[in-house]
């Protein structure tokens, strides 16, 4: 008797290579990981162009902070993004360059002209105009998380304490 195995048609196989571009709040998000290829990084400013096209993207944040290798050719293409984007009326922030990167960028004589910088994502879509509503402001957050700290090391209680009657 012969056993029956089935037949499995082969998966498409996923571009797991393509860099994601998430649209939030009419802007796109950019975040860039690991080493970016030369075919990656061409790859990636004709899907953001298109995208733009089709969303019509007021602004984009390219996030770097999860970058391994920075190099000139990869902020040349990041510079032509930009511009290209600039051309089609989205503005561009770049986010997340360490301290490293800003040096050898500055060292090596690189300008990213019409580019906006910040220093986290965060920034960056405030930057574009994007507000938390009903949020709390960096001084209030900063100020939440010593009171917070605070607490849990004893040093400030957060009710008095009950007194026995």
């Amino acid at each position: 008797m012969s056993q029956f195995v089935p037949q499995v048609a082969p998966r498409p196989e996923r571009d797991t290579a393509r860099i994601p571009i998430i649209p939030l709040w009419g802007n796109l998000i950019v975040p860039l990981q690991g080493d970016i290829t030369d075919a990656q990084a061409a790859q990636l400013c004709s899907d953001v162009l298109r995208d733009i096209q089709r969303t019509g993207a007021r602004g984009m944040v390219v996030d770097i902070s999860g970058l391994w290798l920075v190099d000139s050719h990869l902020c040349a293409v990041l510079a032509r993004l930009a511009a290209s984007a600039r051309l089609m009326g989205t503005r561009t922030v770049l986010c997340g360059m360490g301290a490293d990167v800003a040096l050898t960028l500055q060292s090596m004589g690189i300008q990213l002209e019409g580019v906006e910088t910040a220093l986290g994502l965060e920034e960056g879509l405030l930057l574009l105009g994007v507000q938390v509503l009903g949020g709390r402001n960096a001084s209030a957050e900063r100020e939440a998380s010593l009171k917070l700290a605070d607490e849990m090391l004893g040093l400030s209680p957060s009710a008095p304490p009950k007194s026995a009657a």
